[in-house]
């Protein structure tokens, strides 16, 4: 999942993990790297109103499902490997392919390079659902 995918929630209203979970995907992973940027977002003094609230919405969302054991989605926060000079992009490939996953993101470059890896992607249509390409 990248860090506009947690914007999502605040953003548009949309539950990801419900969604995430109704579409088959049990386990959630989040890079660091992904806590970070969205962390710098919700305590950044230049960003404001909806960017802002959305980050944090999309962070204390993380911090709730990072807590369930009642057998919804579940999240990972997983580290950086290897290269921690690997842009946040990079990292989120190299995970995706070493759990064979799928990557949540309306980011639609990430989606081409994704798309080019053969991974497959999970993103918003329509402002209020999520499919799968």
């Amino acid at each position: 999942m990248d860090t506009n995918a947690l914007l999502i929630p605040g953003t548009f209203g949309i539950d990801i993990y419900e969604e995430l979970e109704d579409m088959g995907y049990l386990e959630i992973i989040i890079p660091e790297s992904v806590m970070d940027e969205l962390n710098a977002l919700r305590n950044s003094e230049s960003e404001k109103g909806r960017t802002k609230r959305a980050a944090q919405i999309g962070y204390q969302l993380v911090l709730q499902h990072l807590r369930l054991a009642n057998g919804r989605s579940r999240v990972v926060i997983e580290r950086k490997g290897g290269d921690t000079d690997r842009d946040t992009d990079s990292e989120i490939i190299r995970m995706a392919k070493m759990q064979d996953a799928a990557v949540l993101t309306s980011d639609a470059e990430l989606r081409r390079k994704l798309r080019r890896e053969g991974i497959p992607t999970v993103f918003l249509r329509g402002k209020n659902r999520l499919v799968t390409d």
